[in-house]
């Protein structure tokens, strides 16, 4: 087998390609002969070792406001298609108006229309969601955010202007009523009429609640329920306190607070082996990672592999577990109480 024939067998096994055994062996007896080929195949191990390329975050958007811009676009031009055809048919007007759109010219532009939104948003879930974590061994990783080039999608100007995106939430005058256990944090659930629905003790939390008095110890109860949720005795009544959570790559992940939220409207920062980030990009303390079930940025440590923790920059929508707090925040797998 001549190198050009090797190369291609190689390049197709790595690719998990159908290769005949025959095609395989002979591969292999020429690259023990063969430097050049061997090179080749030590090559194409590096790459696949490599993280795909992952998308900017906000491409997601910028691609959805084309899209939207666009489909207003078509859906004047079918409007207009379709006025032109009523007024030119004769007999049963109202009839074959209605059924035009199945029949005619205008479908192809909608199908087309919808055909561009389904390709956009597959292509920007292949690269957000699929996109591995980067290696966090000696190999150091500078992330730069690049500005995403105007999506020209189409030679004239939309009918009507894109969407704008949705302001930010605007950070709370404090936190929300947090608890931490086993430095592990907590908000509130809802209120139960009796403390006997719950299991018995698994320890103490201490807080002081929202008084203004010395924080202080106070009993905690496993939940009944299988959430991970844990019963602590208020100053009013008995109170549920739900895990603060977050999915990624199926696995539920626990805020962990490395601080003393000992007191109603504190937030949870960073634990203490975390120095803060000097830059919004998580450097020189964290890499991005990709994006995770809210399609939010994860940050890698170095040292720590993604499946034991992974961090997350401030300022995430409001739908986000740890929305408004102006901290970096660090998430370790949910551990029931």
């Amino acid at each position: 087998m001549d190198c050009i024939r090797t190369q291609a067998t190689i390049s197709a096994l790595h690719d998990s390609e159908q290769v005949t055994d025959e095609s395989a062996g002979a591969a292999r007896v020429h690259c023990d002969e063969c430097e050049q080929c061997r090179a080749f195949e030590s090559d194409l191990q590096v790459l696949q070792s490599l993280p795909l390329p992952m998308a900017p975050p906000e491409l997601a958007g910028r691609v959805m406001v084309a899209v939207a811009a666009l489909a207003a676009e078509r859906a004047e031009e079918h409007k207009a298609v379709l006025a032109d055809e009523r007024s030119t048919e004769t007999g049963e007007p109202e009839l074959s108006a209605r059924f035009a759109w199945f029949t005619g010219r205008p479908r192809w532009g909608a199908y087309g229309a919808l055909a561009t939104a389904v390709a956009a948003v597959a292509l920007v879930a292949v690269f957000i969601w699929r996109a591995p974590a980067p290696q966090t061994g000696d190999i150091r990783e500078t992330v730069t955010t690049a500005t995403a080039p105007d999506l020209a999608l189409s030679g004239e100007a939309p009918a009507q202007t894109a969407p704008a995106a949705p302001a930010p939430t605007p950070a709370p005058a404090r936190a929300p009523d947090y608890l931490v256990y086993r430095n592990r944090v907590y908000v509130l659930g809802s209120l139960l009429a009796d403390s006997t629905v719950a299991t018995p003790s698994i320890g103490t939390v201490t807080t002081a609640f929202n008084r203004a008095g010395a924080p202080a110890q106070v009993s905690a109860y496993r939940s009944p329920l299988t959430d991970g949720s844990i019963v602590v005795p208020g100053p009013d009544s008995t109170r549920l306190y739900e895990p603060v959570v977050r999915k990624f790559m199926g696995v539920t992940y626990q805020l962990v607070a490395g601080n003393a939220v000992e007191r109603f409207g504190v937030w949870p920062e960073l634990p203490a082996r975390f120095q803060a980030p000097a830059l919004p990009d998580g450097s020189p303390t964290f890499v991005a990672a990709g994006g995770d079930a809210l399609a939010v940025m994860t940050y890698t440590a170095r040292g720590v592999p993604q499946s034991q923790g992974f961090a997350i920059a401030p300022g995430t929508p409001g739908t986000d577990p740890a929305a408004s707090n102006p901290n970096w925040t660090w998430w370790e797998p949910m551990q029931m109480p």
